[in-house]
């Protein structure tokens, strides 16, 4: 039996940052202000009858409500680890149908992701942001495996999978984010879809993440303040396709399905708004298993 070394490499990516849009609610109040805010504020954001955003502003306002600076920029950072579950294994030789080796091979993955991102979000009503983002994703993943395959011709070939691979890519995303509340409480929903480019692969990773928060918000020594907790869910199974011409063997195609081993995780979180333009956020994830999340966030709103 011959034996072959050959690269092959998964990638899980997560953009927790798109669940936090600064957003407040919109029911009795926004932005995390209470109803003791200082009316110089108030007073300071209906000076601006110029502004476009958000949609419907005026009757939140005739009722007393302070909404949200409508723009805002920010910087991410996102760290990540996970382990991942491959499902099925296939090669394909030529012109020959996919063969599945999975039963001729185990598979122990885990990543770890680290995400620099920048994003802008506009309030297009009062209770609802969208958001465009874009960064890069970093990723060590550590796999381990011995498979075997099967040519057309002459004796099986055993193919060690290599260990500690690292890859990254630009990444590109597009998410919305809805809130309610009241006085001292709010809900927030939020859905996202990012697409990482990996040259190693022949095609880009894309990931659908859904989040759903419910906490507290109020005035705090530093400013206008909230807590979370909540659920997040990262929907990224997928299927990697890379081609490599092995020895013997010729040009081959190989398929790896994977998805998050346990794809949700449990938030809690935390930010504060200072000078009613600067946000500060901090969150951090887990299953109390395999994964664990943080996220750090700063944003200029305007």
């Amino acid at each position: 039996m011959s034996n072959l070394r050959l690269k092959v490499k998964t990638f899980s990516f997560c953009l927790l940052v798109s669940a936090h849009c600064m957003a407040e609610p919109s029911n009795d109040q926004v932005e995390g202000e209470t109803p003791n805010q200082s009316t110089a504020e108030a007073t300071e954001q209906k000076s601006e009858p110029d502004r476009k955003l958000p949609l419907m502003r005026d009757w939140f306002e005739e009722k007393g409500i302070d909404l949200p600076m409508p723009y805002g920029v920010s910087a991410n950072f996102i760290f990540m680890e996970r382990d991942i579950e491959v499902t099925d294994v296939r090669v394909q030789f030529g012109n020959r149908p996919p063969e599945s080796i999975s039963d001729r091979a185990d598979f122990e993955v885990s990543n770890t992701t680290i995400i620099p991102a920048f994003r802008f979000d506009a309030w297009l009503l009062p209770f609802l942001n969208v958001y465009a983002m874009g960064g890069k994703g970093f990723t060590d993943t550590s796999l381990s495996s011995v498979i075997q395959i099967k040519p057309p011709l002459g004796d099986p070939i055993e193919v060690e999978l290599e260990q500690n691979q690292k890859v990254d890519g630009a990444m590109l995303g597009l998410g919305t984010t809805m809130v309610f509340g009241g006085d001292s409480w709010f809900v927030m929903l939020d859905a996202n879809y990012a697409k990482v480019d990996i040259k190693e692969f022949d095609e880009g990773i894309g990931a659908w993440l859904y989040s759903g928060r419910v906490g507290w918000h109020g005035n705090s020594a530093w400013g206008p303040s909230r807590v979370w907790t909540g659920l997040m869910y990262m929907d990224s199974g997928r299927t990697l396709k890379l081609s490599e011409d092995l020895p013997v063997i010729g040009p081959t195609l190989i398929e790896v399905d994977q998805q998050p081993l346990n794809p949700t995780t449990i938030q809690f979180g935390a930010s504060v708004t200072i000078k009613k333009h600067w946000d500060v956020l901090l969150e951090l994830g887990t299953n109390f298993d395999d994964a664990f999340v943080a996220v750090l966030l700063g944003a200029y709103r305007f």
